[in-house]
């Protein structure tokens, strides 16, 4: 994911700072974009502390509820480069991470699998105790222990759930609960978290102030 910027016309300079930065030479122009280029990152960062979006609104949380903050790790690596002396691209140095904030920026449907799974978060423990995660997915779907008395069921605690099923048994159960085959690769939603970009007219205005400062 990259945000680009061109100096051109349709981008609103006026003609006066138009003719000024074709005028300049190219390590100027460098150093100006370069200039706009940590600028755009900065407001990036500061997106991402606050969880906000280009247009200001809240950004959406976690599928699982958990509170803690999206794309972390996303202000960090954006970094900005220079192509032929007039167009500027903020972007992720690893391939990778730019495929992961695209999905980010734009939302979208993501293809899973258990290898990638794998990859991601390391090879599971399957001989480990169930997890607490598992044990609520299970006690949702009704899942019931023995009662100490007597010959009848009770709804099983998490915690008995961690203490008596690892997590190959739990993940057993819980396909058989949910009556759904065993998959080897799934969908997963992403919401659009744009933290990327600019209004033209933000944009035109930093490149002026940049401009003139340089030119001072």
């Amino acid at each position: 994911m990259s945000l680009v910027i061109t100096p051109n016309k349709q981008q609103a300079l006026s003609l006066k700072n138009q003719l000024l930065l074709l005028s300049l030479p190219a390590n100027k122009r460098i150093r100006i974009l370069k200039t706009l280029g940590r600028h755009e990152r900065q407001l990036a960062r500061k997106r991402i502390r606050s969880q906000t979006t280009v247009d200001g609104t809240k950004m959406a949380g976690r599928a699982d509820g958990k509170k803690a903050k999206m794309l972390k790790r996303m202000g960090r690596t954006l970094e900005p480069f220079v192509k032929n002396a007039n167009r500027l691209e903020l972007k992720h140095k690893s391939p990778q991470v730019g495929r992961i904030a695209a999905f980010q920026q734009d939302g979208g449907t993501e293809s899973m699998s258990a290898s990638r799974m794998a990859r991601i978060h390391g090879t599971i423990d399957y001989d480990a105790p169930a997890t607490r995660s598992q044990a609520k997915a299970l006690i949702a779907l009704g899942y019931k222990t023995k009662k100490a008395k007597g010959n009848g069921y009770r709804r099983a605690t998490i915690n008995e759930i961690t203490a008596n099923l690892n997590q190959r048994k739990a993940g057993y159960i819980l396909q058989a609960l949910r009556e759904k085959p065993s998959k080897t690769r799934w969908p997963i939603p992403v919401k659009a978290r744009p933290f990327l970009g600019d209004t033209s007219e933000n944009v035109q205005r930093e490149l002026v102030k940049i401009i003139e400062q340089i030119n001072q």
